[in-house]
């Protein structure tokens, strides 16, 4: 996604009782095939896709001959967590990923997704993350309470809690992308002058 779609971004806006240091908030834009969803998330954490792992060469024939092993880059993967609620087609994905879970080569229409998150102050993005052809790997819902606090105080919250693995990961730095732009030399097109053949004999050559 380039800069201009960035900026053009409407980032979701969190729920009032959330509280974030700096005001930096995180989105997150689903891309499914019947349509897409864009929701604030609460957490966020890069898991795999930067860093490398050790994969074997398939060049072994015994378990003696294993050492002849590669070093690539790990799958792309990503935590998050929300608030229950506002998802139907994650929750679809979630559904069908787990009904056909013992069944990998099976081909279902939630099954690969896309997915940006944005890292965002106010109406500025400050970062942005693109995930291709995701997978959910796990989900769970689960209660959390403000540990500080008295269960009395300021109550308790349901929350999704997904896991994602991806084949493709591109990070996106909006910031430099604005200083590298160029302003574009202000030209006066033909279309802005003057025709002088309406001027007088004394001012025309």
């Amino acid at each position: 996604m380039g800069i201009v779609d960035i900026e053009a971004l409407t980032v979701s806006v969190q729920p009032s009782k959330m509280v974030f240091v700096e005001n930096v908030t995180t989105t997150a834009l689903f891309e499914f095939r019947d349509g897409s969803e864009m929701v604030p998330i609460q957490q966020f954490s890069q898991t795999g896709g930067y860093g490398t792992t050790t994969l074997s060469s398939g060049t072994a024939k015994s378990k003696s001959q294993e050492s002849s092993e590669t070093t690539g880059r790990s799958k792309p993967s990503f935590t998050m967590e929300k608030l229950v609620g506002g998802t139907p087609y994650l929750y679809a994905a979630a559904d069908e990923t787990q009904k056909y879970f013992a069944s990998s080569g099976f081909e279902y229409n939630y099954k690969f997704f896309d997915v940006t998150v944005y890292l965002a102050k106010g109406g500025d993005v400050l970062r942005s993350f693109e995930y291709r052809d995701c997978q959910i790997t796990n989900y769970v819902v689960t209660t959390r309470s403000d540990n500080e606090e008295g269960y009395t105080g300021k109550g308790f919250v349901l929350v999704d809690q997904f896991s994602f693995e991806c084949k493709g990961y591109t990070p996106q730095n909006p910031g430099m992308e604005k200083m590298n732009q160029v302003e574009k030399a202000k030209m006066i097109s033909s279309s802005d002058l003057k025709n002088t053949d309406q001027w007088a004999p004394e001012f025309r050559k």
